[in-house]
């Protein structure tokens, strides 16, 4: 029987690198590689959908801001690894896509999003009012986004209880069961994860910084744990997300080994 979700396909699109001891506690020196991931889904009748866009090359501009974040966070990407490049190059015109989901807004996510004028943008309303009071620490490039971009905002507040994800309220996006969106507090607020009931995937944006640091999650560092939104709420999504894969669902996050990724989408 076919699948309401014809095809999910993976993109990296840029990485940035951490050294793994000054990430967690009681851990050795190791350089971590972290791909920006952007997933792209095929609906039966809605067409291609974005989850997320990954970075930009603007990220390269002299701004002190961008200097700062490329010292904290030394990031990679170039114009053949930009989201819309990439497309082009699979055969899918960034014209084409109507919808992109962006779980939050941080450099990572949304550096493609003005490559692609006819979509429309859907964001949780906790992170729309993130965006709208654009303290610092939301850690929102906004010049990063579409001049038009406020006009194209879509949001929801998932509510409701789901069968088929019945670990914390969700939306239904199109009503037909084939995406369900949920919030998880914690790294960014109100960032929004993707369950694909069909495929038992759960997509888990940045719960964590990849499934292979999860355990190593307990002894995160004072630094990056204030980095975070909300570290309480960080510790408890890492618990959500425990329960999810022990009920035997797929996991990704959207800085897992790209190998990783793709071994898991088959």
């Amino acid at each position: 029987m076919q699948k309401t979700i014809e095809a999910i396909n993976y993109y990296a699109c840029g990485y940035c690198t951490n050294n793994q001891a000054t990430l967690f506690k009681q851990e050795e020196k190791k350089e971590l590689l972290f791909p920006a991931g952007v997933f792209l889904l095929k609906h039966k009748s809605r067409g291609y959908i974005l989850y997320d866009t990954g970075y930009t090359t603007e990220l390269y501009q002299k701004k002190w801001l961008y200097r700062i974040y490329n010292h904290l966070n030394p990031t990679v990407i170039d114009r053949k690894q930009m989201i819309d490049y990439q497309l082009n190059q699979s055969g899918v015109r960034p014209e084409e896509i109507r919808l992109v989901i962006l779980s939050h807004l941080h450099p990572d996510h949304i550096g493609g999003t003005k490559y692609f004028p006819n979509a429309r943008f859907l964001l949780s309303e906790e992170c729309f009012q993130a965006y709208k009071k654009n303290k610092f620490k939301s850690l929102i490039f906004h010049e990063f986004l579409p001049t038009d971009f406020d006009e194209r905002i879509e949001r929801i507040a998932p509510r409701e209880k789901q069968s088929a994800f019945p670990y914390k309220e969700a939306c239904d996006l199109f009503g037909d069961g084939s995406i369900l969106l949920s919030s998880f507090d914690g790294h960014a607020k109100g960032q929004l994860c993707m369950y694909l009931p069909e495929h038992k995937l759960f997509v888990a944006a940045d719960i964590c910084w990849g499934i292979d640091l999860l355990e190593k999650t307990k002894k995160i560092r004072r630094i990056p744990a204030m980095i975070q939104d909300d570290i309480t709420a960080y510790k408890t999504s890492i618990q959500y997300l425990k329960a999810i894969m022990a009920d035997g669902n797929q996991i990704v996050v959207s800085h897992d080994p790209e190998k990783r990724i793709r071994e898991v989408l088959g």
